[in-house]
């Protein structure tokens, strides 16, 4: 069975709000429950609304699904969060700071600490953004340009061309 890709009008419904989008986090890091990050006891958490941190009830500690996240102390709205991941996964090319900002509406250096962030995320084996990954590999760069030829003949740099690789997870 093949798998499409998650569309805006998807991304859309399935995050409407913040509590939607703070859910989706808590389901996707800890299926089991709520975990203490303090502690590690599961299950054996109260949840705060008002201040929307998890009590544990054996350490007195408190955590919210971002503690140990790249994501930890953000002031940022878990939506805007999961907004920028969409974005960044989806662009084939990739997402300057710039774009992303306009895109979100939040400030450049939000928006490059954001993606660094979730750049971290992608290159650890974290379970927020994990499942199924396409590669695919491009030769960049032009022609070099005419310059003044040197005594030594090295290998013909206009053979030599870096490759990229990029991926999207899904």
């Amino acid at each position: 069975m093949k798998e499409t890709a998650l569309t805006l009008r998807a991304f859309n419904d399935l995050f409407p709000d913040e509590d939607a989008a703070r859910a989706w986090f808590e389901r996707a890091r800890r299926p089991d429950g709520p975990t203490c990050y303090h502690c590690g006891t599961i299950g054996d958490a109260a949840y705060m609304p008002k201040t929307k941190f998890w009590h544990c009830k054996a350490c007195k500690g408190q955590f919210s699904v971002t503690a140990g996240t790249p994501m930890h102390r953000t002031h940022l709205p878990l939506l805007t969060w999961a907004q920028a991941i969409y974005l960044i996964v989806t662009s084939s090319k990739g997402i300057s700071a710039v774009k992303l900002s306009e895109m979100l509406g939040v400030s450049y250096e939000t928006a490059w600490h954001l993606g660094h962030r979730i750049r971290a995320m992608m290159a650890e084996n974290s379970p927020l953004l994990s499942n199924i990954v396409e590669i695919d590999e491009m030769y960049a760069g032009a022609a070099p340009r005419k310059r003044a030829k040197r005594r030594e003949a090295s290998v013909n740099s206009s053979q030599l061309k870096p490759l990229r690789l990029s991926e999207l997870r899904r």
